[in-house]
């Protein structure tokens, strides 16, 4: 099954806005004429077969203004990754009646903006630039590729590939070609084919992807994607951090644990195999060592936490940059160490690279350190701790629990870096037992709802049936970022929003609790 769009989908909505600015300022010259002739379009939409797209472009009018804010502002990407990205999101999404009315609505609003450039340009000039966009975007309409309903599933993309890996002879265009945007995956929504399924421990899996269309990957160690994923007749968002390091970057990788009653973790485990394509949007984060002090380092991780510092590590290895590293990974048993292989590896082909297992349940072979994270043990299997520079991730109560035993140790907390994007302690206040104490009202939609103050507004929306675009749900990566006209919310976490977005009024859905009575623009 697929998520359904609506004429409220925020995809839809902003769809028109991104292929105009896409064809009418491609160029950086978009002219009054083109605007009117854009104004025209969306303001009487008679010229659509389409009653999703008739409907949908009244809430386009209504957008507008907040859009045309935040392109200027340079919060909205409109590179043909972006528009290609939404274009695909919105035709597998519906049926095979409503894609065909659209593709053809699209098409035709592409020409018509077309026409209005050429007029613009005069009758001895031609705008390249405009034509240029015009038949990127009307051929990414038309492809017809990933359009049978979703995510293609491993058979059938590899009958149709013959192997899902990267082709070789791209591959040495990227490592000789000169390096553009059409090269290089840096920020946005980008469509991912699996290539390779490894089995790290008995639930623990990383997953390979190559690009579609190739292209290399670029973001810093520690750094985490979004995937959308087809789950159950929904788009469902979650984020896994980037176990690959941009030292490979035609390779991506995510490395995940099986979860009991998980449902993202198990729907990977059991549907991502080589061929399976799927969305995703990033990079996203600010745990990284990159323009960070140059160590010595000490890598503390617990259990899956281990992939941002393992993503560092192999960074920093692979660079030879000669850091000292001492990388110290906690875990249940021998059997459930991730990586185990590949740090004993790095142990020994670097001389200032060492590792530490530490389990907590060793058996009867194991001859290593046991226990749990504490200010006792640390000290003793990392005598140089108050030297380091110490970057720690792992499961809530792991990261509670290290920092603590810092804290009692007397680290130098400055030099202190944690990992917080899905599961760093809240701040929410608890809601009291009874009464109202909070009530959210989308204008645009409509809808006013009572909820508690610990409530977020992303968490009502969603059960309210109100489409906001959101990713990371950890305050990280701006998805979420939303304008609100009256009232005051307490933020649990507001790195996502830009110097200027507070003055302007925007929160972040995923992070914001209402004071009292809040009207969000949405």
């Amino acid at each position: 099954m697929i998520a359904r769009i609506t004429e409220k989908s925020r995809v839809l909505v902003e769809l028109p806005l991104l292929i105009f600015v896409r064809i009418a300022d491609g160029d950086g010259a978009m002219t009054a004429h083109e605007m009117e002739r854009f104004e025209e379009l969306i303001a009487n939409p008679s010229w659509c077969s389409s009653p999703l797209l008739q409907r949908s472009l009244i809430h386009t009018r209504e957008e507008k203004p907040a859009f045309w804010k935040r392109y200027a502002k340079g919060d909205i990407r409109v590179g043909v990754d972006a528009v290609e990205a939404s274009i695909d999101t919105v035709l597998t999404s519906i049926s095979s009646e409503e894609r065909v009315q659209i593709e053809a609505d699209l098409a035709k609003f592409c020409a018509e903006l077309l026409a209005v450039a050429k007029a613009s340009a005069g009758l001895f000039r031609r705008d390249t630039a405009a034509a240029s966009e015009f038949d990127a975007v009307t051929a990414l309409i038309r492809r017809p590729s990933a359009r049978s309903g979703g995510a293609a599933t491993s058979q059938e993309t590899t009958a149709a590939r013959g192997a899902a890996s990267l082709p070789i002879a791209f591959s040495a265009d990227l490592l000789t070609a000169e390096v553009s945007p059409d090269y290089v995956w840096q920020r946005g929504k980008i469509r991912l084919t699996c290539v390779d399924v490894v089995d790290e421990t008995h639930d623990v899996r990383t997953f390979h992807f190559v690009s579609d269309p190739g292209r290399l990957f670029r973001f810093l160690p520690g750094q985490f994607i979004t995937f959308e994923l087809p789950i159950d007749g929904k788009i469902v968002r979650r984020s896994y951090t980037i176990s690959a390091t941009p030292s490979r970057p035609h390779v991506l990788s995510v490395t995940i644990k099986r979860i009991p009653d998980g449902l993202v973790s198990n729907w990977m485990h059991e549907n991502m195999t080589p061929g399976t394509q799927v969305f995703g949007e990033g990079p996203f984060g600010k745990f990284t060592c990159v323009g960070e002090a140059p160590g010595p380092y000490l890598f503390v991780s617990g259990g899956s936490g281990v992939t941002p510092v393992m993503s560092m590590a192999r960074w920093l290895c692979d660079t030879a940059s000669g850091a000292d590293i001492h990388f110290v990974h906690f875990a249940r048993s021998p059997d459930d160490l991730i990586y185990a292989a590949e740090l004993d590896y790095l142990s020994r082909r670097h001389r200032n690279f060492k590792t530490t297992f530490v389990v907590s349940r060793p058996g009867e072979a194991w001859s290593g350190p046991t226990g749990h994270i504490s200010h006792e043990l640390l000290p003793e299997i990392v005598p140089d701790l108050h030297a380091r520079h110490v970057y720690l991730c792992g499961p809530v109560p792991f990261m509670v629990a290290a920092k603590e035993a810092l804290e009692k140790l007397d680290y130098n907390m400055d030099n202190f870096r944690q990992e917080s994007f899905g599961g760093a302690p809240s701040s929410a206040k608890p809601a009291q037992a009874s009464g109202v104490m909070a009530r959210i009202v989308f204008s645009g939609a409509g809808s006013e709802i009572d909820c508690a103050t610990s409530d977020t507004v992303l968490d009502i929306a969603l059960k309210a049936g109100v489409d906001i675009a959101y990713s990371c749900r950890a305050g990280q990566c701006g998805s979420c970022k939303v304008p609100m006209s009256e009232g005051k919310v307490d933020h649990d976490c507001s790195d996502g929003l830009g110097s200027d977005d507070a003055e302007a009024g925007f929160i972040l859905a995923c992070q914001a609790r209402p004071i009292g009575r809040v009207v969000i623009a949405v």
